[in-house]
């Protein structure tokens, strides 16, 4: 995804760090496809559509990242 850092919506931000943290806790180390694959997972249960968006975008974000 070609955004820039000063265009990335906070939305994305938290749901990124959100993952990263979760991910931290567990203990295990953290990789770029497991925390896609986490923020997927969360988008497949969120409760409005605005939040699943966020949760896709940051998904999309996370594996451009990956290429």
């Amino acid at each position: 995804m070609a955004d820039e850092q000063g265009k990335i919506p906070e939305e994305i931000h938290a749901a990124i760090g959100y993952a990263v943290s979760l991910l931290l806790d567990s203990g295990k180390p953290v990789y770029m496809h497991d925390i896609a694959a986490l923020l997927q997972q969360h988008a497949e249960r969120a409760a409005s559509e605005a939040h699943r968006q966020h949760l896709l975008r940051a998904v999309r974000l996370i594996a451009g990242k990956m290429n």
